[in-house]
């Protein structure tokens, strides 16, 4: 596949499955060995993932900020929003509105995304929740 066709595959992903909540796109989209910052997943533990999240945040929306492609690789930079709705991390629902961003390397194989490799402001989010707490040194 081309590069260009490569980001599409990869909007379409994020589009599909957390906008559109269409999980099983999943099957279609992502390879059966697929790895997620090293751990091998497969299919079904990252829909599990995907699945948690969705409950947690059953508003949640992600948009691509930025997007690009070259060879095999795609990475994206995207922005998600959404309301704490369900328990995150065992977090109780706090319905507290969340703004993060994420950061990712996808690697495109045979036409579907076999890995993932990237950051996701998990840091913003625990605090938006009410949940992450630090000291100012």
């Amino acid at each position: 596949m081309s590069a260009t066709a490569n980001s599409e595959l990869v909007e379409r992903f994020y589009r599909e499955v957390i906008n559109e909540r269409k999980l099983g796109v999943i099957d279609e989209l992502l390879s059966d060995d697929f790895v997620h910052n090293g751990e091998s997943r497969g299919r079904d533990g990252q829909r599990q993932i995907y699945e948690e999240f969705l409950t947690a945040f059953p508003d949640l929306q992600t948009e691509i900020v930025e997007i690009f492609g070259c060879d095999d690789l795609v990475a994206v930079h995207r922005r998600w929003t959404g309301t704490h709705e369900g328990t995150f991390q065992g977090v109780r629902p706090t319905g507290r509105k969340v703004d993060f961003e994420s950061t990712a390397i996808l690697t495109i194989r045979d036409g579907r995304i076999a890995e993932y490799r990237g950051v996701l402001d998990m840091l913003t989010l625990m605090e938006q929740i009410g949940e992450a707490r630090g000291t100012a040194f």
